[in-house]
């Protein structure tokens, strides 16, 4: 099996945490889809990481497809429940996590432009605004739980983890702890998970 991706992805960063939990075997090649040269656009029609390449060569592409494939390998525990109402708010959590980090990205990546070509405040304030909406429901919904969903580790914690951990990295401006107790506990729990500690942004 082999992964493709960038350790500045944040999507990709999941799907590594996902196999450190799961405990599957893997190459991990390092790979831009747009660089001249990629392996990725051959493998994967849309040209983005992540990219992973099973056994038997056929390609999966986009994180949430990759993470519940590999959710029913490996001989670590299931990440995702099995009965349909928490396989679904699972996913809820994970689309969330994902939804916090497409903004984030947006925004990263819009700062990185020479500030006479960058986008009106307004188009920040929006971003910024699904941000605080995202994290808003997510210390709700959590509370004074160990975990995001359940009595134990799913991927409900990690697209929280490697989503508030983006942020950190992409938008070290960004002040969410104090706003946010319950996320910001969680957080550091998960930063001392060795799955998350071996997977850092580069």
């Amino acid at each position: 099996m082999r992964l493709f991706g960038t350790p500045r992805s944040p999507y990709v960063r999941k799907v590594r945490i996902v196999l450190a939990e799961k405990q599957i075997p893997h190459d991990y090649i390092v790979a831009r889809g747009s660089a001249p040269g990629s392996p990725v656009p051959a493998l994967n029609p849309l040209a983005k990481v992540p990219t992973l390449v099973r056994d038997d060569g056929r390609p999966l592409y986009d994180s949430p497809v990759i993470v519940d494939y590999l959710d029913a390998l490996g001989s670590g525990p299931q990440l995702i429940p099995a009965d349909f109402e928490g396989r679904i708010e699972v996913k809820r959590w994970e689309a969330l996590g994902d939804g916090i980090t497409d903004a984030t990205v947006a925004i990263h990546h819009e700062r990185l432009e020479p500030v006479d070509k960058q986008r009106a405040a307004d188009w920040f304030a929006k971003r910024r605004d699904k941000i605080d909406q995202g994290l808003a429901t997510m210390e709700r919904d959590l509370g004074n739980n160990d975990y995001c969903y359940g009595q134990r580790f799913t991927l409900a914690d990690i697209a929280t983890g490697y989503a508030l951990a983006y942020l950190d990295y992409a938008l070290p401006d960004y002040e969410w702890r104090s706003k946010h107790p319950a996320l910001a506990r969680l957080a550091e729990r998960l930063a001392a998970r060795p799955s998350f500690i071996g997977n850092g942004h580069a």
